[in-house]
């Protein structure tokens, strides 16, 4: 009596085949993991955003700053020993302003049409956020463009009464 001391030609092949049409279907589950990351940090921004923008307006509403000023008498909160201008009784628009002493992330300052470098986030101050005719930033992560479709924003109205916009676009992350 012969023992079998190995797999079998055939064996072999079968599993080949097996492992190549697994890889076939789960590949592109798996391909845009770095993509699924970058909204999921993008979303995260977001949301860090929203809570930091709640706070000041909390503390704006308890210190009675819910009008506006001119830029060089806004009224203003203490955040972490700094001044966060305060427009309407929420967070100005301007990341010097406010917005850079609201988040504790590696920021920098991007310019139009420029792809982040360097930092994990860069952020863009605009005129018009997303077509609204509303003034905003964008925040957008490292090796993406402030063109691109991959980004958390903040808006504001210059009117009373009218709260903030946030949200994300993760299209192209």
């Amino acid at each position: 009596m012969q023992q079998q001391r190995g797999f079998t030609l055939i064996e072999l092949i079968i599993v080949i085949v097996i492992l190549g049409i697994l890889a076939v279907t789960a590949a592109p589950k798996f391909m845009d993991i770095q993509g699924d990351a970058k909204a999921s940090v993008v979303k995260g921004m977001a949301g860090a955003m929203k809570t930091a923008s709640d706070i000041i307006h909390a503390k704006s509403l308890i210190n009675g700053n819910s009008g506006v000023a001119a830029d060089p008498d806004k009224p203003t909160v203490a955040v972490n020993a700094n001044d966060v201008n305060i427009d309407y009784g929420y967070a100005d628009v301007l990341w010097a302003g406010a917005w850079v002493h609201m988040l504790d992330a590696d920021i920098a300052e991007g310019t139009a049409g420029s792809v982040c470098t360097g930092t994990e986030f860069c952020v863009f101050e605009t005129e018009d956020a997303n077509g609204s005719g509303d003034a905003g930033i964008f925040i957008y992560p490292k090796n993406t463009a402030d063109t691109g479709a991959c980004y958390a924003y903040y808006s504001h109205a210059s009117a009373a009464d009218t709260p903030p916009g946030f949200g994300t676009v993760t299209t192209d992350c």
